[in-house]
């Protein structure tokens, strides 16, 4: 069988305005050995970055003096369009404290143009994309939860703090929902923690679901999940959202022969309107929590110093 990339081509983007150099390159690369690939090139940082934003590539081989953009800010202006991307600097003679500055910045490799042949290549281009898949791993070992792929609670914080910071800026709200599953450890108890597991895959698809694309989900840990819903402009678009997640949570779960059914206490709190600290407006949304699941399932609670029950 014919691993991805046995089966599909590295798509290399080559940024270069020098026609004579874009014939070099080419006729390295294929002396080069990579295995297959389809070569694309663009001349400028504009053009770079609507490319970028339109279309995926595999690594991108970065000349940094263009007709638009020189040194260093060239490769930043590329990092920030395409954070995901490989980088390989290709600087001149005379540009090696730029190319220790890209290192130190994010770049994948630096390699100066006239001391560059088809093996250079080949090695270059391949360590990078291994590396940065290295990388890729590592983050997601550190950032992500294993069993649901969501955020987990140390990437969740830093979302947080990002979204809370630009709302400051722009006068916005922030909302965040606390929610814990009620029925969870029955299933866990009766039907074993491999279906417990399943239903928290499960949960996790339906809450994504809910949610925008600039939401986040994210689990803390056990059957608890969080979500932040920057941009909001009222209090009341919390509900709509905690509304869509207690009748997501409601419908049965039907899993290997299983139909299960569970509900969520929601708990929510408002930034600034609650507090202006991240690990407090999370406090307080597991308050409002602990409050609806005290009174009854599938309920919903919005943080208030007094408390006051939020119907559906």
């Amino acid at each position: 069988m014919k691993t991805q990339r046995e089966s599909k081509p590295i798509d290399i983007l080559l940024v270069e305005d020098n026609p004579g150099y874009v014939q070099w390159f080419k006729k390295n690369l294929s002396k080069a050995k990579v295995g297959r690939y389809d070569l694309r090139f663009t001349r400028k940082l504009n053009e770079t970055i609507k490319y970028l934003e339109e279309k995926e590539c595999d690594i991108v081989m970065l000349d940094t003096s263009l007709p638009d953009s020189q040194g260093f800010n060239t490769f930043n202006s590329v990092r920030m369009h395409a954070p995901k991307i490989p980088i390989i600097v290709m600087a001149g003679n005379n540009d090696e404290e730029l190319a220790v500055r890209a290192l130190q910045n994010g770049a994948q490799d630096c390699l100066i143009k006239g001391q560059i042949d088809g093996s250079v290549l080949r090695r270059s281009i391949m360590y990078a994309i291994e590396r940065h898949h290295a990388t890729q791993r590592q983050h997601r070992l550190a950032y992500f939860d294993a069993l649901t792929n969501l955020p987990n609670r140390q990437l969740f914080y830093d979302r947080l703090n990002q979204a809370m910071s630009l709302a400051d800026r722009y006068n916005e709200k922030v909302g965040l929902l606390f929610i814990d599953l009620d029925g969870f450890k029955h299933v866990n108890d009766t039907l074993g923690h491999d279906m417990g597991d399943r239903l928290l895959q499960a949960v996790a698809v339906r809450l994504q679901h809910c949610l925008r694309k600039s939401d986040t989900v994210a689990r803390m840990g056990g059957d608890e999940f969080t979500c932040i819903l920057p941009h909001l402009e009222k209090a009341s678009d919390v509900n709509v959202v905690a509304g869509k997640i207690d009748r997501a949570l409601t419908a049965p779960f039907l899993l290997v022969g299983h139909e299960i059914h569970i509900s969520g206490s929601i708990g929510a709190s408002l930034f600034p309107d609650n507090t202006v600290d991240s690990q407090e407006l999370v406090k307080k949304a597991d308050t409002a929590m602990y409050h609806a699941k005290k009174e009854q399932k599938s309920n919903f609670h919005f943080f208030q110093e007094e408390k006051v029950k939020v119907k559906l």
